[in-house]
């Protein structure tokens, strides 16, 4: 009649391992004029404006360089300098010595 044939048991495979979704690390954009410049410069007036109208310029600034020049001259007047490198530092350094400034510089995160 009918033929029963002998049930094989299935072969047990071990569960595959989950994949761990990494989230993708976010791509900063760095606006163009950053790109380009090595060096840039803002007075103590402008920087304060310009974060009033972009918060996360010092973010942005960090991004695009990673050393910070700061002079304070006598009438409490601050500039900033934000350079992309090393020997861009270096240079600028001993060009505002050899100009009698007394600067102070760091590296990143930036402090105003």
């Amino acid at each position: 009649m009918f033929s029963f044939r002998p049930k094989f048991s299935k072969k047990k495979s071990p569960p595959p391992t989950p994949t761990i979704k990494e989230r993708p690390k976010r791509l900063v954009k760095i606006p163009y004029h950053f790109q380009k410049n090595d060096i840039i410069t803002y007075s103590d007036k402008e920087i304060k404006r310009e974060l009033y109208k972009y918060p996360g310029l010092l973010k942005t600034l960090g991004h695009a360089y990673d050393y910070q020049i700061i002079y304070t001259s006598p009438n409490i007047r601050t500039d900033y300098w934000f350079c992309r490198d090393l020997p861009t530092t270096t240079k600028l350094l001993k060009y505002l010595n050899e100009q009698g400034w007394t600067v102070d510089w760091q590296e990143k995160p930036f402090i105003l």
